[in-house]
């Protein structure tokens, strides 16, 4: 039986199933029994259990423990997710051009609705336009320059919200952002991963057929959901930035034990499910992606 902290990842809504992720680190002891850790991945016998989509009856409650950013990039996931993983944040945040797009999809898709404003919007503000700063003027809404061109706004916006996030007791953070495009722009989100993510930070980044995140040095269960082992939807172990010199994995259709992985040799792209449990043990960083739904969703 675990026993452990939760914190939600998000609430997904399509059709009448609900979806939601946790994250549940656990200290193993060596005899084998469980203890609560809230220290993040560190420990070498400490292994991060990650619920990708798990039923419930029910979902988020308002400010459920969670950010929410909107990067500049068309909103595409669906926006039934949107809505409720925006309403039910406890911080939502606007990153320069990401407000235009937010009032593109209010626009299309939140007719006779009122949704939340975001608490802030931040960024250099060289893409955000006159009309959507006008219509996002409540004086709720704090705006926040990051001129710093030594760093994207998507880094900038985190660097800034981390006190207020520390002072919520926030951990998780929620990003619509889409892998198409700019090959530059999606590379620098996943740097902005290896940049923040921490211990006691975890920064997911949503598109409309992927989830994506980093994992740390260490131990690692994924919870697969049933439909996506059956549809044998796909899955990624990428070894971005550095070599992991020693990479051991249970549960994927091609599994490695203790391999090297690194750019030049061997990555794990176009891996699928031979279990609901995935486990993986990394010596480095590695960017973990899976395809979302199945594919006739």
């Amino acid at each position: 039986m675990f026993s452990a902290r939760f914190s939600d990842l998000f609430c997904t809504l399509h059709q009448t199933t609900l979806r939601r992720s946790v994250r549940i680190p656990i200290s193993m002891n060596l005899n084998g029994g469980n203890t609560t850790t809230t220290s993040g991945n560190s420990d070498t016998n400490e292994v991060c259990l990650w619920r990708t989509s798990e039923l419930l009856k029910g979902c988020h409650t308002v400010g459920s423990g969670y950010a929410c950013i909107v990067l500049n990039r068309p909103i595409q996931v669906s926006p039934p997710i949107v809505k409720k993983i925006w309403q039910n944040a406890q911080i939502r945040c606007l990153i320069d051009g990401g407000a235009n797009h937010w009032n593109e999809f209010m626009h299309m898709h939140c007719e006779g609705e009122k949704l939340k404003l975001p608490e802030y919007i931040t960024g250099d503000f060289d893409s955000i336009t006159e009309e959507t700063r006008k219509l996002f003027s409540a004086p709720d809404i704090k705006y926040q320059h990051t001129p710093n061109q030594n760093e994207t706004d998507f880094t900038k916006a985190l660097r800034f919200l981390q006190p207020q996030m520390k002072s919520e007791d926030i951990q998780e953070v929620i990003v619509f952002q889409e892998n198409t495009g700019r090959l530059d722009q999606i590379m620098a989100n996943i740097n902005t991963l290896f940049k923040l993510q921490s211990d006691l930070l975890n920064i997911y980044l949503l598109s409309s057929a992927c989830l994506s995140w980093l994992l740390l040095p260490g131990k690692h269960k994924i919870i697969i959901p049933k439909e996506l082992v059956h549809c044998q939807r796909w899955c990624a172990l990428i070894p971005v930035g550095s070599r992991a010199n020693s990479v051991t994995t249970t549960g994927l259709k091609w599994n490695l034990s203790k391999s090297p992985m690194e750019f030049g040799h061997m990555v794990s792209t176009s891996n699928t499910y031979a279990a609901q449990e995935v486990c993986i043990e990394t010596d480095s960083g590695l960017i973990w992606s899976m395809g979302l739904w199945a594919q006739n969703d």
